[in-house]
């Protein structure tokens, strides 16, 4: 991990940066019809990782605002947060692409999350 707050938000920043131009790239460059299964993996991969770095940043940013000083802690807690928007998401597009996307399905999906932020946030 870097020592400078500012580098390890240089370095989201510009992997985010990168990984909504893979993302834009798979998007208007390949056909969903004839893509092969590495395509989609890419893509998921692509949105897995835009959505992770812009969650963050946007977390990070939002902590900071309301209670500078603890960089540490609001850095831990918005990767981990971004992580489970971001598989959120990306569980969401795949079981979209499969047909299996029911309201009832998302709707767990997001109760299961929850209750995994909540049990982490514990004070034992």
């Amino acid at each position: 991990m870097l020592a400078n707050p500012k580098n390890q938000v240089f370095l989201i920043s510009f992997s985010t940066l990168l990984a909504g131009f893979s993302l834009a790239s798979i998007v208007n460059f390949t056909d969903p019809a004839s893509s092969s299964n590495l395509i989609f993996g890419f893509f998921y991969a692509s949105l897995f990782l835009l959505s992770l770095g812009l969650f963050t940043l946007i977390g990070l940013g939002l902590r900071q605002w309301m209670s500078p000083g603890l960089y540490v802690t609001n850095f831990a807690n918005s990767f981990r947060q971004a992580l489970f928007i971001a598989l959120l998401i990306v569980l969401s597009f795949l079981l979209l692409s499969k047909r299996l996307l029911f309201w009832w399905v998302e709707a767990s999906l997001i109760l299961f999350f929850l209750t995994l932020e909540a049990f982490l946030n514990l004070k034992v």
